[in-house]
């Protein structure tokens, strides 16, 4: 009877027991960029950063006082501490181009021998729309001749009114490009988009993949700006801004196939500022970057009172993953955990070389009860 009992217990409190598998940690020293420049020495917004080599390239939108929005670039050893070039190396069109009167969010892959830049702009229309630019070396860029690449839906579509701010991934052989979207009635959400040449573009049959939900406080109005890596088992990793219609903040998101998503029951990861602070009111526009296995870096744009100050800057922080354990790579060490690796030790389920690799707590090379052990003790701890 005791013995029953206390195999109860045990598993009542796996039940109701969790430990997070991930850790943020804000840079103390934020802002950690302001424009240097005359073109942008007012605000710089919406970073997108690749890591490359040991080091660090961003490009960025930025502002002087009568100035549009312009496409500028840094470089960095750190991520934190950035050398800017003098001039935008992509500006705004002319006339009606789609992209005549600003270029906002960026999001720049890296395709082989080339860069491409997908990029936010607006014309007299104010509607932004999805433009594409190509580079050999980041720095010297040629614009789509037939951009827009992404246009706004059809009458009555979740995306009818908007179609901006993409999240570019090649995974074999195929493009995965996350845009937000909204329609005539301000419902806002996430969609999918799918490409084989990175240009002409699909949409899933299911978008928006991710929708706004007046549940959520704190992204209760809209989400946005979603920025999204692949992980280590091949899953998706979204950071992304909600907006409540005060405070700007960022959340986290993740998915097995880029279409099915879970939001971090912890969001926003990254809050507001205190009264005074850089980013009072606004941490938004983030970008992420995978350094090494388990440790990513996180860079977002902040502003202090939305509605009165011009001034933009860029924060930086950093993303901490412990993924021993996490097998179904939840953020979370939990008995969803515990049941899955019952189910691999048993034969029952199927598992990727990543899941055995997070399921061998004890590093001895082998899946077995002594690592069940060691998850069931981690959780209790």
């Amino acid at each position: 009877m005791k013995r029953t009992y206390l195999i109860f217990a045990v598993f009542v409190v796996l039940l109701i027991s969790q430990v997070r598998a991930f850790e943020y940690v804000d840079n103390p020293n934020n802002p950690i960029f302001n424009g240097t420049q005359t073109w942008d020495d007012l605000a710089v917004i919406n970073p997108t950063i690749l890591y490359e080599d040991g080091s660090y390239k961003m490009w960025f939108g930025g502002r002087n006082v009568g100035l549009p929005i312009q496409i500028g670039y840094a470089t960095s050893q750190d991520g934190i501490v950035w050398d800017e070039l003098s001039s935008p190396v992509l500006t705004t069109g002319s006339g009606e181009d789609f992209d005549a009167q600003d270029l906002k969010a960026v999001w720049v892959l890296h395709d082989e021998n080339e860069y491409k830049m997908y990029y936010t702009a607006t014309n007299s229309s104010a509607m932004p729309r999805l433009g594409l630019a190509t580079s050999p070396d980041g720095i010297s860029w040629s614009k789509y001749t037939q951009n827009p690449i992404l246009e706004l839906g059809g009458p009555g579509s979740w995306n009818e009114s908007r179609s901006h701010n993409a999240a570019v991934i090649k995974r074999d052989g195929v493009y995965y490009l996350w845009f937000s979207g909204r329609n005539d009635s301000f419902e806002s959400g996430i969609g999918l988009a799918y490409s084989q040449d990175g240009v002409t573009w699909t949409e899933d049959q299911q978008n928006p993949v991710m929708m706004m939900d007046p549940t959520i406080a704190w992204e209760s109005v809209y989400p946005t700006f979603p920025a999204v890596v692949e992980r280590e088992d091949g899953s998706f990793l979204m950071a992304y801004m909600g907006f409540d219609g005060l405070y700007r903040q960022i959340g986290l998101a993740h998915s097995p196939d880029g279409i099915q998503w879970t939001r971090y029951p912890g969001n926003p990861v990254i809050v507001h500022g205190q009264v005074g602070s850089w980013n009072e009111e606004s941490s938004t526009g983030p970008s992420l970057a995978i350094i090494e296995s388990g440790q990513y870096q996180l860079w977002y744009t902040g502003n202090s009172i939305y509605s009165v100050s011009t001034s933009w800057s860029f924060g930086q922080g950093d993303v901490f993953f412990d993924p021993l354990g996490d097998i179904n790579y939840d953020y979370f060490l939990n008995v969803s955990d515990v049941i899955l690796l019952v189910n691999i030790i048993l034969g029952i389920q199927e598992s990727s070389q990543y899941q055995l690799e997070v399921a061998d707590l004890n590093q001895d090379q082998s899946i077995d009860v002594s690592d069940l052990q060691l998850m069931v003790n981690r959780i209790l701890e």
